[in-house]
């Protein structure tokens, strides 16, 4: 027997919905672009060389396969009174907790600060940020069960969601232009940061129940590991969308991280990047066309169209490396191709989940989700070597006032020409993915 709660949701979603489902997606989204800054932090603060940093966080990425992969397999294995997902979503508490105190590591020496960060940064995605974001979709799926009520809340969420990235992207530069230079400033940053975004990250917790949980009476299939292992692998598009997903995530931190080394050493004003900043907050908007896609060319045609613009985009921006409008307008640009995946992946997870069990007769749901978390975070974990590594082959310098022109190259590279070719390279990818038609006769 099901028990629903909140069933007005299943009719109509109140206004108050979307931004309180929103609340957790803006406080890890926050969180990210602030641990985005780890190497610029690392490096022009703790003094560690950028090779080292990117082999530091690749190291720690390691971990996540292991950590993903128990993490779907509890989630598919919980069973509370607050429901399937929704417990997890206490794991804001320590991930900003632990956040702030990688922000203030303290003077260990050198092997010291490179052990202390890679411990703090292993504890904040291994764990944390694993057990918040394997349990996203699924929660999804429990608190809003129809297609088209999914794809609104994640459009409209997913703008907010941006909206507040681009203020705070916005405010960040400004931050580590002041405060950063001070002693003991990244701590006053992450705090500043991080005690808002901790309290908001509770909101969706405390105000949206999952609509359905399971009671004494009815108990779902406990899928042991082999098995749920066995019924992923009969799902390819569960594995197409995961290198999708790790190629969006590639993209946005690539740019994300060589953004302040651009503005700083390409640009020569790194409060520009604030400016940059504030020009992204057309991007928001373009998400609220996902629902109408949806109804009308498809969600596929709609993130394939946003790629194609993307690859434009940071073609142009790498012929025009110091034009401030091209620069700024191919920005925009770039980061909404890349966010109409990344924004939305709960969207596609679900699909792969429906197809999966239609395909197998049984319903997994832990498991693909963390695939697609992993092939994030190694996403992101390959953007932080790559940063690190191309710069040193480049010659780049910490802290240091001029830079080669073979590092300048470096810079300009990561922020335009790498993500145009990752782009191309997820077009490629989407191709394969034809879930939507497989969909269509299913549903029939």
């Amino acid at each position: 027997m099901e028990k629903t709660i909140n069933q007005e949701v299943s009719k109509k979603m109140p206004l108050w919905y979307t931004p309180a489902w929103a609340s957790r997606s803006i406080s890890v989204a926050i969180s990210v672009i602030l641990m985005m800054q780890v190497t610029y932090y690392s490096t022009e603060v703790l003094g560690l060389g950028a090779g080292v940093v990117g082999v530091i966080l690749l190291v720690s990425k390691l971990f996540d396969g292991i950590t993903d992969l128990l993490v779907g397999f509890a989630i598919d294995r919980t069973d509370t009174k607050l429901g399937k997902a929704r417990p997890y979503e206490l794991f804001i508490i320590p991930l900003w907790i632990l956040i702030i105190l990688l922000f203030s590591t303290p003077n260990f020496g050198e092997t010291g600060k490179i052990i202390y960060v890679f411990i703090m940064y292993t504890l904040i995605f291994s764990v944390c940020s694993t057990f918040l974001m394997a349990s996203e979709t699924v929660y999804l799926g429990r608190a809003v069960q129809e297609r088209t009520k999914q794809g609104k809340l994640l459009s409209i969420s997913g703008a907010l969601t941006m909206l507040f990235s681009v203020a705070i992207s916005t405010i960040l530069p400004s931050l580590m232009a002041t405060l950063g230079t001070q002693p003991g400033g990244w701590t006053k940053i992450s705090l500043i940061l991080g005690i808002p975004m901790m309290l908001m990250g509770l909101i969706r917790f405390v105000a949206i129940k999952e609509i359905r949980t399971i009671d004494s009476e009815a108990k779902e299939e406990k899928i042991s590991i082999k098995k749920g292992i066995s019924i992923l692998k009969q799902n390819k598009y569960i594995f197409i969308l995961s290198l999708i997903i790790l190629g969006a995530n590639l993209v946005q931190n690539i740019v994300s991280v060589a953004g302040t080394y651009y503005f700083t050493y390409v640009i020569g004003n790194l409060s520009l990047l604030g400016i940059a900043g504030l020009v992204g907050l057309a991007a928001p908007f373009i998400l609220l066309l996902f629902p109408v896609a949806i109804r009308t060319i498809g969600a596929v045609k709609f993130v394939k169209i946003g790629l194609i613009l993307a690859t434009i985009a940071n073609i142009l921006r790498f012929i025009f490396p110091t034009n401030l409008p091209v620069v700024f307008l191919t920005g925009m640009i770039s980061g909404t191709g890349a966010s109409t995946i990344t924004m939305m992946n709960s969207y596609f997870i679900l699909q792969c989940i429906d197809y999966g069990e239609q395909k197998t007769g049984t319903r997994v749901e832990g498991l693909p989700t963390s695939v697609t978390n992993f092939a994030a975070k190694i996403g992101q974990g390959i953007a932080a070597v790559s940063v690190g590594f191309v710069m040193a082959l480049g010659g780049y310098i910490g802290s240091q006032a001029e830079q080669s022109a073979s590092a300048i190259f470096s810079i300009r590279s990561l922020y335009s020409l790498i993500p145009a070719v990752i782009c191309m390279l997820m077009l490629i990818a989407l191709h394969f993915y034809d879930i939507e038609k497989k969909m269509e006769s299913i549903s029939q």
